[in-house]
């Protein structure tokens, strides 16, 4: 079980289960390393901690919906056609409904996560993602072609299920 403590973890995918581009990614147990993420964030400039632990951060990944995980977008994005999935507005959040479901089960069958407890994980953060591949880590690859091509991808969806919800 994940700790209540802070860190960074890491989420290792089955090679070809995601439509990433064929580059040599960080690789263990036959995984490949995707997306990399931190808990808690920053403090803010005034001193306010976030409460967040790694359990709190990779239930948001892999239990809760989209609307609380950029990674469940991004998956659901790159999976929608091949699952089914229908990005929508739920209750007033955009999510992918009764397919979060799909997508979890989807997760458990080809992805796997690892952690390593730190007190102050963003201290490494952006040393992190600037020597690893993760191309799911988007926001701070938006120099790749996929990267960008993803972020659009994501913002259209939004924006289509927001309008479609109206």
């Amino acid at each position: 079980m994940a700790p209540k403590e802070g860190g960074i973890y890491a989420w290792w995918f089955m090679p070809g289960a995601l439509r990433v581009p064929a580059r040599e990614y960080a690789a263990t147990d036959g995984f490949d390393l995707l997306y990399t993420g931190i808990s808690p964030r920053k403090p803010t400039a005034a001193g306010k901690a976030s409460t967040g632990s790694i359990r709190s951060r990779l239930r948001s990944h892999a239990k809760r919906d989209a609307s609380w995980s950029t990674l469940r977008l991004s998956i659901g994005i790159l999976l929608a056609d091949d699952l089914g999935l229908t990005l929508a507005l739920h209750a007033g959040r955009v999510h992918w409904g009764t397919g979060e479901e799909v997508l979890t089960e989807w997760m458990q069958r080809n992805a796997r996560v690892s952690w390593v407890r730190d007190p102050a994980p963003w201290t490494v953060e952006e040393e992190l993602l600037a020597a690893a591949n993760v191309p799911l880590n988007i926001d701070q690859h938006l120099h790749d072609p996929f990267s960008r091509e993803l972020n659009q991808r994501r913002i259209d969806a939004k924006a289509t299920a927001r309008s479609e919800g109206i």
